[in-house]
């Protein structure tokens, strides 16, 4: 089972999606068999009721801590903007 120290959760930035600023975060998690997989993360930043839970989206590459941070930084803000609207999307349920 992995402890939450496994998990690593580094911020990127802001965006400004239709007028609500969002912190931008990746996170990197191994799993049994180390490997790492990354997603970004989306919190409400501010305001009078900032969201609690994160919009959460997986990315494409699967890598350790140090260079998943650096490719998310090199994300442009319409990139990260998509992978936003993305999360926002809904998922069918696992089976």
């Amino acid at each position: 089972m992995l402890e939450p120290a496994d998990v690593i959760e580094e911020q990127i930035g802001i965006i400004l999606v239709d007028g609500t600023r969002h912190e931008v975060w990746v996170r990197s998690e191994p799993d049994s068999d180390g490997n790492w997989h990354n997603a970004l993360l989306f919190h409400r930043a501010g305001g009078r009721a900032p969201a609690r839970e994160a919009l959460i989206t997986g990315v494409e590459w699967h890598v350790p801590p140090g260079i998943a941070l650096v490719r998310a930084r090199e994300l442009g803000d319409n990139e990260q903007i998509a992978l936003f609207r993305r999360a926002l999307k809904p998922r069918a349920p696992l089976v």
